[in-house]
């Protein structure tokens, strides 16, 4: 009730700061100025302004009403962390803000938006939206929620690092060269990369900016004859700038970049220049397009290099599941210990963090764990807060999505598991997702397939069943970088080909609304083509999957077949790094026996 009472107190000071800055409305993303999926907390402000702490969504603050969107994966949490006295909650793609425009009366009205905090693109998208509604998007670079957060959280202490070649598999001069090659096809003078993950990837730079996602942000201008500029406080990169990065690049204050493209820098008038709408923030768009160059919209070419893991870091992955799957293995044995109601959702998770961080090459979790058991696992996305999580419900299902990032790579898996004795209905939905699971691990495709054809083979044991699932298959995953990257996707809108060397997850779920939650999620790693040319996945996540919940009889002699060789490498790969525990490897045996 307090915080509700919070929240209600900051929407109000939040429609007095309008009136004084002349606006009938405001639009506040959850994106942070660098677009990233996790932000900092003090860029936290759509959750500050209304209590919802999803990974996507974004409000509309009116006079007399606000409005909350986002996507399947949060519907639920949408209306339990909101007031819905103030705030109406609305799923996308099935609701848009357009479509919702469509319902009110705005007419006249100006909506003001942070320059800094939305893209080109999205900044194009919603002042059409707006327009056919009869209002007026207005960019400014005065933030009313940072106006009206007193105690706002202060950006943590820089630490970056940096991966050698060994790591990496490339220097930062032979990613250099792949650019410049992109860019002269494309006749181009220059970029500026707008996604920290490249920025990243391309110098090979990590750092703790962010809890989950080892990056230091900032942002990049590449031209092909003057070199690589960082654009960030130099103070920031000081503790990297070293080797090539001293005699290859040159750190600029973010502040001082429109002083960076005049014709003596190499920008002279006509002077082609690549950027993405789709990340790089209307304030800096605005700063480019009053110069003399000539902007040239295209992807990040550096997102797609990135996306394609060389063989170092293929390997580095393979190597980072390897210790993550002895981990899962020590806490799936002990919570076989664990008695319904012994111990809470957030008490799990810290279990599992406390394993994990007992290896000397663990960096950080990739991701907060999802930890939900009963009814909290139907909610996808969930997010236990101790006080108020729930007890380990027993006869039920407890669902853990978790990763971390190691030395060598990044891991994202989950598991379900029988907590007592689960309902014939739980076993049956589980094994129609693990029926999925298989034909997506099993799967052999054309080279020029994509995300999308994959996605529907997951989806037909569970179509044919009456069940599906709201959120994509499957999505890609960085190297030592973020859990969630693009350009490829197992999903209904996954267009992107699929290339050799990506590494992506295979995630099929169902979910029970208000009871219980089930899914099953494995890293994947696209193989080279085979003789004919077609294409395979290669299955890196090592850990076994709950037969308790498994109806055997449902599966066909291929999908029993796939799932007691996958048990076999599992056990064979893990056995030695568990030598002088012999409960927990008497545990693995049991587990990855046959069916």
């Amino acid at each position: 009730m307090a915080e509700t009472k919070q929240h209600d107190l900051r929407l109000a000071a939040l429609r007095e700061r309008l009136v004084s800055q002349q606006l009938d409305g405001w639009f506040v993303g959850r994106e942070d100025m660098y677009q990233g999926e996790e932000v900092q907390a003090g860029d936290e402000r759509l959750a500050f302004l209304c209590g919802f702490t999803g990974s996507a969504g974004f409000g509309l603050v009116l006079k007399d009403s606000a409005a909350l969107f986002s996507d399947g994966r949060y519907t639920l949490q949408m209306a339990n962390q909101t007031n819905q006295t103030d705030w109406t909650t609305h799923t996308m793609p099935e609701e848009t803000l357009a479509t919702w425009l469509k319902g009110i009366s705005i007419s006249g009205l100006t909506i003001g938006v942070d320059k800094k905090l939305v893209t080109l693109a999205t900044f194009d998208r919603l002042a059409r939206a707006f327009r056919e509604a009869g209002a007026t998007l207005l960019g400014t670079g005065i933030n009313p929620v940072d106006a009206i957060w007193q105690d706002r959280p202060s950006p943590p202490v820089p630490a970056p690092f940096r991966l050698d070649a060994a790591t990496a598999g490339a220097t930062m001069s032979e990613k250099l060269q792949q650019l410049d090659a992109v860019l002269q096809e494309a006749d181009c003078t220059a970029i500026f990369i707008s996604r920290v993950d490249s920025v990243n990837w391309l110098t090979n730079i990590r750092g703790r900016d962010l809890p989950c996602t080892p990056v230091m942000q900032a942002y990049a201008l590449y031209h092909r004859e003057n070199g690589l500029i960082l654009l960030a406080e130099p103070g920031r990169l000081a503790a990297v700038m070293a080797d090539d990065l001293a005699t290859d690049a040159s750190v600029v204050p973010l502040t001082d970049f429109a002083g960076l493209l005049g014709p003596e820098a190499g920008y002279a008038s006509g002077t082609k220049v690549m950027i993405e709408a789709a990340s790089l923030p209307k304030s800096l768009h605005d700063i480019l397009d009053s110069s003399a160059v000539e902007l040239v919209r295209r992807a990040c070419p550096v997102m797609h290099a990135k996306a394609v893991k060389n063989e170092v870091e293929q390997e580095g992955t393979r190597r980072a599941h390897i210790e993550d799957g002895a981990s899962m293995v020590r806490f799936l044995s002990w919570l076989e210990t664990v008695s319904p109601g012994q111990m809470r959702e957030t008490e799990i998770a810290a279990h599992l963090l406390s394993i994990r961080r007992e290896n000397r090459n663990f960096i950080s979790s990739s991701f907060e764990t999802i930890c939900g058991s009963g009814p909290n696992g139907a909610i996808v996305h969930y997010r236990a807060i101790e006080g108020a999580d729930s007890a380990l419900i027993g006869n039920s299902l407890l669902l853990v999505d978790s990763g971390a990032h190691y030395t060598s790579g990044t891991t994202d898996i989950t598991r379900t598991m029988a907590i007592g004795t689960p309902s014939d209905e739980m076993r049956h939905a589980f094994t129609c997702v693990l029926k999925g699971h298989i034909a997506v691990a099993r799967a052999r495709f054309p080279a020029d397939s994509t995300g999308q054809q994959i996605d529907v083979l997951a989806r037909g044991p569970l179509w044919a069943e009456g069940l599906d699932y709201a959120h994509g298959t499957g999505h890609g995953v960085g190297h030592i970088m973020q859990v969630h990257e693009g350009p490829a996707s197992l999903s209904k809108r996954g267009t992107e080909r699929l290339v050799t060397g990506m590494l992506l997850s295979n995630e099929p779920g169902y979910y029970r609304q208000g009871e219980w939650g089930i899914r099953i999620e494995n890293l994947i790693i696209i193989n080279p083509p085979d003789d004919a040319g077609f294409l395979s996945f290669e299955t890196v996540t090592h850990c076994p999957i709950d037969k308790r919940l498994v109806v055997t009889a449902m599966l066909n002699e291929a999908e029993r077949a796939w799932l007691d060789a996958y048990h076999s490498q599992v056990e064979a790969l893990l056995l030695p790094l568990l030598d002088g525990d012999e409960v927990v490897q008497d545990w693995l045996r049991r587990a990855c026996a046959p069916l």
